[in-house]
Order: structure tokens, then sequence, then C-alpha cells
């Protein structure tokens, strides 16, 4: 019998500096509607997580280094930060500014 790999590790992240961070998203949660969240602790390579407040797992932050140097030079913030995230679209985030405008085709 052969193991299988487990790419993303049962062991959290160490760096737990930002969990419980309370961030709000733009978007809903699925399954309470809501917009308020934390920041959890990450898996595998990812650093952290997003979780909402009903307990639901809505991600990996993918802005935790800003975010801990900003909270690191300022302190923890006494109210929720506001994350804005990108919905996947299957093409490249970064456009560069001589064809972002162009049409397609």
């Amino acid at each position: 019998m052969t193991a299988q790999l487990d790419m993303f590790g049962a062991e959290p992240s160490v760096d737990d500096s930002l969990v419980g961070l309370a961030i709000t998203l733009p978007e809903q949660c699925p399954r309470c509607r809501g917009h308020d969240a934390v920041i959890g602790a990450g898996r595998g390579p990812h650093k952290a997580s997003i979780m909402c407040v009903c307990g639901r797992h809505l991600g990996s932050i993918t802005t935790f280094n800003f975010i801990a140097e900003t909270v690191r030079q300022f302190d923890r913030p006494s109210e929720p930060i506001s994350v804005n995230r990108k919905p996947p679209t299957g093409e490249a985030d970064v456009k560069s500014p001589i064809t972002a405008n162009a049409p397609k085709g």
C-alpha cells in the first residue's frame, strides 16, 4: 500500500501574529450572508486564512505581508480593517498600461 502525499500538511502555519484580527469583506459569506470575518491560521503554503464569524472558511489571504507590516508599524487596529479581494477571473491580474484598455479580439 502506498501513502498519498499530503500537499498542505496537517499542521497550521506557525506565524500567528495576525490570527484573530477582525476584517470586513465587500462580498457576503455564502453561508450567513455577513461581511464580518477574522484572519485565521494558514496551512501549507498559505500564511493565513479568512474565516467568517460563522465559522466558514472563505479562502486564503494574499495581502498577509502588507497587513503584517502595517500592524508592525502602527499596532493592531481597534476596528475591523476592510479587505478587498478580486474574484477569480482566469485572466492575469497584472496588465500592461499600454494594453489594458485595448479592445479584445
